[in-house]
């Protein structure tokens, strides 16, 4: 009870004797205050649930804001991953291309593809003269960090290239169906902590190699360029025991490094670190790599090089690499 309302109470206590003879007033008037102190108790304590209600909303919002992490994808798509961020494909996008888009794809274009424009085929990027594949042989594509500057082009045909700017990294898509290339590029999420296949944007730092103490039952790859990722990707099931056992057993000595090749352009920058697995353990194996040492290739190497790790590339490795030419400027 407040002073004024403690005056008055006393007041009408004090001059009872002058009131009506039964008590009454007295009592509507002490029922009146705590009406008003619950009115102002229920007052406060909306306002304070509305505080807190904000608080929650603000948070959720702020939570909102962060990229998702990379779930299962939906069925019939898979994830891609690239640098620093990981984007779903339709599954039945097998063929893999390294280069610029779309000229090291001229002599590639069966089916579906997708492009990561790598920088192993030479000391410098390249851009391409052609805006797009002829239409005859025209397919869609996913392309990783393509010259393209983020936007819209429309070609002939009813085709359409699509730019955006995720994590980094420039997704171009290049589709006549403009549902299917939203969705791809809506699927795209920027790599905070791991992809979808337990791989790092940048390559982890090289320890000691896993020894398993358990029966592998699943495997994944990372691969790494310079220390930058390029792709990651989950082994079949019935490959993951086999992988497992050649990564495991002592090499056999080597007689000699070989020659290297005339022209190799691919210095061992390119490191794989396959994670083996049994339930919820991991032993990550750090593989390194360089098709100019094909003498001495690393233990299963014919394995890990499959899916995105075996890219068709423009140039080929053992001849001198060529200059694409470039766009006017």
């Amino acid at each position: 009870m407040d002073r004024s309302e403690q005056l008055i109470a006393d007041s009408l206590s004090k001059h009872a004797a002058d009131a009506p003879s039964d008590d009454r007033l007295l009592a509507g008037v002490h029922a009146r205050l705590r009406r008003r102190r619950t009115g102002r108790t229920i007052g406060a304590a909306v306002i304070a649930a509305a505080a807190v209600a904000t608080a929650i909303t603000a948070t959720h919002l702020q939570l909102r804001t962060d990229p998702p992490i990379a779930q299962n994808p939906q069925p019939g798509w898979r994830w891609e991953s690239f640098r620093t961020v990981q984007v779903q494909v339709p599954a039945r996008w097998t063929q893999y291309v390294s280069g610029p888009a779309p000229c090291t794809f001229l002599g590639n274009a069966a089916v579906p593809a997708i492009g990561r424009l790598n920088g192993w085929p030479a000391s410098k990027v390249y851009t391409c003269s052609t805006a797009v594949v002829p239409l005859a042989r025209r397919q869609p594509y996913l392309w990783f960090n393509d010259v393209q500057a983020p936007g819209i082009k429309q070609y002939d045909g009813g085709w359409t290239e699509e730019t955006r700017l995720v994590g980094g990294v420039k997704l171009s898509v290049l589709t006549k169906d403009d549902a299917l290339r939203r969705t791809i590029l809506d699927s795209a999420r920027p790599i905070t902590g791991t992809d979808y296949y337990g791989c790092t944007a940048r390559q982890p730092a090289d320890g000691p190699n896993g020894k398993p103490t358990a029966q592998i039952t699943a495997a994944s790859i990372c691969e790494y360029w310079n220390g930058s990722l390029i792709a990651g990707s989950n082994v079949p099931a019935d490959k993951a025991q086999q992988l497992a056992g050649q990564l495991l057993t002592p090499p056999r000595p080597r007689s000699g490094p070989g020659p290297i090749p005339a022209g190799c352009q691919d210095p061992a920058g390119r490191e794989y670190v396959i994670h083996l697995r049994a339930g919820n353990q991991s032993w990550p194996v750090h593989v390194s790599y360089s098709t100019c040492s094909i003498n001495h290739p690393p233990p299963g190497i014919d394995i890990i090089r499959s899916g995105p790790h075996h890219q068709t590339q423009g140039a080929d490795l053992f001849d001198p690499v060529k200059p694409i030419p470039s766009l006017p400027r």
